[in-house]
């Protein structure tokens, strides 16, 4: 079956109005050449550029990311390809009994139904298509002949199941419906990530995954996917974004999307443009964070002259212990150069003491050995560390809201804080929330996760606000003191540490 003509075949899926930009979708999942529609300006958009339409893999690619406005055919599509996926599927080796599944998963049945109610009715409706039904259609399943004449199930599922579902049949094809509503492993026990993974070795050759929706908020692995692969398809991933008037010009016309832009603004960028809307209560754009990222995690090495501070937000039981290291390098611009966490849980609760001399070690390169944190556990803190021998001494900050929030705000918006290429703390960031208090003024908000995390790189970087000045300082002269340089010359001399390159610059 080809995709492209069992979506507009009259007798298929009967689309047979599909715009250029609906077919191109179809070809693209099929890893099939676009031929004259690689042409197409809306077509080159969609997957970020005419190197991504070269680059478009020649064959099926495993995971298909297709985030579009509503009301765009998406789900029919799915549903096709679904339909497609059942009858050319690799049934090859399979033991009697044995019957493939193809999964419709959302994050609630009423969600699911719309695809699999656009699936069976095609089916039943179409004289070749029901010529394939075994059986009769059930109320959240429908069985079709493969080519091979083996049976294959279509099968809806909500999220709350998709574990124990997903795990237990040979996969021709999943669809996740609605994928960018989806979470994370960190935000739920029933998530994107867990269910990818629970799937992966279940499918059989040239099986396919479809991650499906309208874009949302920007968070979760859909978001962190587009962010990493939109405009650099290949055969294990193609991402395609489109928007209303891409995909349906016909339904999009410059009057209707100037109708919803003037009814909600967010709704338009979200539903119409296609793309990642900040919720009202955000504290801080996702556009903003994104761009003040760089192209990678690595750490930024001690650079003589600059000021730096270390700023901790401490923790031992499910919130992450976190640790970020800040300079102001030239031209008035904030770095952190060194982003880490640690996380324990409530049955392995963290050591303090390993902690922190893990954390002496990482912060030595940079001459510091003074720790800004809040008033949690502060004087323990203090005797551990020196008990443990770590050298660390801690400054306590109190985070005031008004005052560093502000300054956040304000850095972000003039692009004057670059941050590693960290997924975790970018998601703290956006998820950070900022509301008003009823004796004025706001309140910043640190939503919790389901594996008990705060948003505590942003709770780290929040306090370390008031740990740089406003403006570059020079500061040529070393203020280590003997003991300091003593205790560098010995971790030098141990060779054990991967730091000895800047180690042995900073004692030269």
């Amino acid at each position: 079956m080809d995709l492209e003509a069992v979506l507009t075949d009259p007798e298929g899926f009967a689309l047979v109005t599909a715009s250029d930009a609906q077919r191109a979708v179809c070809r693209m999942i099929a890893g099939e050449p676009l031929a004259e529609l690689a042409a197409n300006d809306n077509v080159v958009a969609m997957v970020g550029g005419a190197q991504a339409v070269a680059a478009l893999p020649s064959a099926p690619p495993r995971l298909v990311c297709l985030g579009a406005a509503v009301r765009c055919a998406k789900s029919t599509i799915v549903a096709a390809a679904a339909v497609c996926a059942a009858y050319n599927g690799d049934c090859s080796g399979l033991a009697n009994g044995e019957v493939p599944r193809i999964n419709i998963v959302s994050v609630d049945l009423d969600k699911a139904k719309e695809t699999f109610s656009k699936l069976v009715g095609a089916i039943v409706n179409s004289p070749h298509l029901s010529s394939l039904l075994v059986g009769r259609p059930g109320k959240d399943s429908v069985t079709i002949r493969n080519h091979s004449g083996w049976p294959v199930e279509i099968k809806m599922v909500a999220g709350a199941r998709a574990g124990e579902t997903l795990i237990s049949r040979w996969c021709l094809g999943a669809i996740f419906d609605e994928a960018p509503r989806m979470l994370g492993q960190s935000d739920g026990v029933v998530n994107l990530d867990d269910a990818l993974s629970a799937i992966r070795a279940r499918m059989r050759p040239r099986a396919q995954i479809f991650l499906v929706g309208s874009l949302w908020a920007p968070r979760g692995p859909v978001f962190d996917l587009v962010q990493a692969r939109f405009g650099k398809p290949g055969a294990d991933v193609v991402v395609i974004i489109a928007s209303g008037p891409q995909l349906r010009p016909d339904l999009y016309t410059p009057e209707y999307c100037a109708q919803i832009q003037a009814d909600d603004d967010r709704t338009y960028n979200s539903d119409v443009l296609s793309k990642f809307a900040d919720p009202e209560d955000a504290m801080l754009s996702s556009v903003d964070v994104a761009a003040c990222a760089r192209a990678n995690d690595n750490i930024i090495p001690y650079v003589h002259g600059q000021h730096y501070a270390a700023v901790m937000d401490p923790a031992t039981r499910g919130n992450s212990w976190t640790l970020l290291v800040l300079t102001m390098a030239p031209g008035d611009l904030w770095q952190v150069v060194l982003a880490r966490q640690w996380t324990g849980s409530r049955q392995e609760p963290l050591r303090a003491s390993d902690v922190l001399t893990e954390m002496a070690a990482d912060l030595l390169p940079y001459e510091l050995f003074e720790v800004y944190t809040d008033q949690w556990g502060f004087d323990l803190l203090q005797n551990i560390a020196e008990l443990a021998n770590t050298g660390l001494v801690f400054t306590m900050l109190t985070r005031d809201d008004a005052v560093d929030g502000k300054r956040l705000e304000t850095l972000f918006g003039a692009r004057r804080l670059s941050l590693p290429a960290n997924r975790q703390l970018r998601a703290d960031l956006i998820a950070l929330k900022k509301r008003p208090r009823q004796q004025g003024g706001s309140q910043i908000v640190f939503p919790k996760t389901a594996d008990g995390r705060h948003c505590d790189y942003a709770a780290a970087l929040l306090l370390g606000m008031q740990a740089l000045p406003e403006a570059a300082v020079a500061n040529d002269v070393s203020t280590m003191t003997e003991d300091e340089r003593l205790a560098i010359e010995a971790l030098v001399n141990t060779g054990r540490s991967p730091y000895n390159n800047a180690l042995e610059s900073m004692l030269a």
